[in-house]
């Protein structure tokens, strides 16, 4: 059965409303596995009716990767990644957005 949009939590809400540019974000920032993750909590966001511990976790691995907590880990992706970012970029802005949204609307739970 299809999530009720009307009951949404704030970071349902807030994800499937910005699932496009955290899907972009992802794959920018971890590769292909970390934006087919986040595709998959998407698509467990649309279809569940509440939160699930899996959803939370996945929740806080989103945290982490547009909060680049793992940037100066050189065994992990994230840090060829984001050697590739130009600064400069207004990308750069839009993961800050998205992780400050993503912040916010957990907060809310």
């Amino acid at each position: 059965m299809p999530r009720d949009f009307l009951l949404t939590s704030s970071p349902a809400a807030f994800v499937l409303s910005n699932a496009a540019a955290l899907c972009s974000a992802a794959l920018l920032l971890g590769g292909r596995d970390a934006e087919a993750r986040m595709q998959r909590l998407i698509d467990d966001m649309c279809v569940l009716p509440c939160m699930t511990s899996r959803m939370r976790r996945e929740l806080d691995a989103m945290e982490s990767l547009l909060g680049l907590e793992h940037v100066h880990d050189l065994d992990r992706i994230e840090a060829e990644r984001f050697a590739a970012i130009d600064p400069m970029s207004p990308v750069v802005e839009e993961i800050c957005l998205l992780l400050e949204g993503l912040r916010e609307a957990r907060a809310c739970l």
